[in-house]
C-alpha cells in the first residue's frame, strides 16, 4: 500500500489540497476559491475537485492513496465526521468525512481546521518540541487550537480551542456565530474590512479607499499591509486595535492555561509579520500575570498555508497506524 496521504484544508476563502509522502514532505498542491456563500453541495464539489487536482499533479492514482485528512472550520462531530455548523460557510450537520471517504474510496478523518494547523506546526513547524501550545490563526475569521501535554486537546465537548469566539468586547459587533463582541467580530480580516468600509461610508478618504470598491467583498492581507505601509491612518488605527484585542484574548488564556508557547498564523499575520506579532505580544503580556507570561514565548507560525494540510495529513496517517495496531 502506498504511503501517500491527501491533506485538505477548507477555509472561508480558499480550499488547499496537498499530497504528502511517507516522510511528511509535500509532493504537490492544488487550490481553489471556496466561495463560501454557495450551498453546501457546490462547496463540497470544489473540495473534491481540488483534491483530485492535487493527486493528478503528484501523479498518485486515487487507488494508491492511503488515506485522506481534512481540516474544516466550525464545531466537528468526530464520531460521525460531520461539520455541525460553520460561521463562514453554509454547512450544517453536513457529513463531510463520510462523503469525502466515499469520493476517494479511502479512510478519511475530519478535524477542526485550526486544530489541524496547530498540529502541523507541532509536527513540522514553529511548535516542534513544545508541549503546551496555543495556536491562533487570523484570517477570514480567527481560529484557535490547543496542544496540552504534547497532544491535541479537544476537551470533554470535543470543541475546545475556539478562541475566536471568546467575548472580548461586551455588546460589541455581531459575530457570524450570532453572539456580540467575539474576538473574531472585532479583529479578524472580515471585521477589519467591515470597520474600514464603515469609515469610508462616513466620509473617510485614504489610500485604502481605492482598494475597497463597492463590489470588493474583503480586503486581502496584502491590501491591508500596502495601505498600512503607505501611512493610511485609518488602517493603522484599526490594525493596532486588532492586535491589541488579539493580545487581550491571548493574555487571558496565558493566565488560564499557563502556556509554554503561542503560535500566531493566518493571512493577516503573514502579511504584517513581526510588527503585528510584537503588538499582540505586548498586549498579551500586559494582561497576563508575570508568572504566566515570563517564560512563555509568542512567535509566528512557520508553515504558512501548508500548516493545515500537513496537520490533517499527519492526523490521518496516525489514525491509520492506530487502526493497524488494533488489528494486529
Amino acid at each position: 500500500m502506498t504511503s501517500h496521504i491527501l491533506g485538505i484544508d477548507l477555509g472561508g476563502t480558499k480550499v488547499l489540497a496537498a499530497v504528502l509522502d511517507r516522510d511528511g514532505n509535500i509532493v504537490a498542491r492544488a487550490r481553489a476559491k471556496t466561495r463560501g456563500w454557495r450551498d453546501d453541495e457546490e462547496v463540497f464539489h470544489t473540495i473534491t475537485q481540488t483534491g483530485h487536482r492535487a493527486l493528478e499533479k503528484a501523479a498518485v492514482d486515487q487507488d494508491h492513496l492511503a488515506a485522506v485528512g481534512i481540516g474544516a472550520p466550525g464545531p466537528i462531530d468526530f464520531d460521525t465526521g460531520c461539520i455541525i455548523e460553520t460561521a463562514n460557510l453554509n454547512f450544517k450537520n453536513f457529513p463531510l468525512g463520510p462523503r469525502v471517504a466515499e469520493e476517494f474510496g479511502r479512510p478519511t478523518i475530519l478535524e477542526n481546521d485550526v486544530n489541524a494547523g496547530v498540529y502541523g506546526e507541532l509536527k513540522s513547524g514553529a511548535a516542534q518540541g513544545a508541549r503546551d501550545v496555543l495556536g491562533v490563526f487570523v484570517g477570514t475569521g480567527i481560529g484557535g487550537g490547543l496542544i496540552l501535554n504534547g497532544a491535541l486537546y479537544r476537551g470533554f465537548s470535543k470543541g475546545a480551542g475556539e478562541i475566536g469566539h471568546m467575548i472580548v468586547e461586551s455588546g460589541g459587533p455581531r459575530c457570524g456565530c450570532g453572539n456580540r463582541g467575539c474576538l473574531e467580530a472585532v479583529a479578524s480580516r472580515t471585521a477589519i474590512t467591515r470597520d474600514i468600509r464603515k469609515a469610508i461610508k462616513q466620509g473617510y478618504r485614504g489610500t485604502v479607499s481605492k482598494r475597497l470598491s463597492s463590489d470588493t467583498d474583503q480586503l486581502s492581507g496584502k491590501d491591508l499591509k500596502a495601505a498600512y505601509d503607505s501611512g493610511d491612518e485609518l488602517v493603522k488605527r484599526i490594525m493596532h486595535r486588532a492586535a491589541r484585542m488579539i493580545g487581550i484574548g491571548i493574555g487571558s488564556l496565558l493566565n488560564v492555561l499557563g502556556l509554554e508557547l503561542v503560535v500566531l498564523g493566518g493571512g493577516v499575520v503573514e502579511a504584517f509579520g513581526d510588527d503585528f506579532v510584537v503588538r499582540v505580544e505586548r498586549s498579551a503580556r500586559d494582561i497576563a500575570f508575570e508568572i504566566n507570561s515570563r517564560d512563555a514565548k509568542i512567535t509566528r507560525a512557520a508553515l504558512g498555508d501548508d500548516a493545515g494540510v500537513i496537520g490533517s495529513a499527519m492526523l490521518a496517517r496516525e489514525a491509520l497506524i492506530r487502526n493497524a495496531e488494533r488489528q494486529s
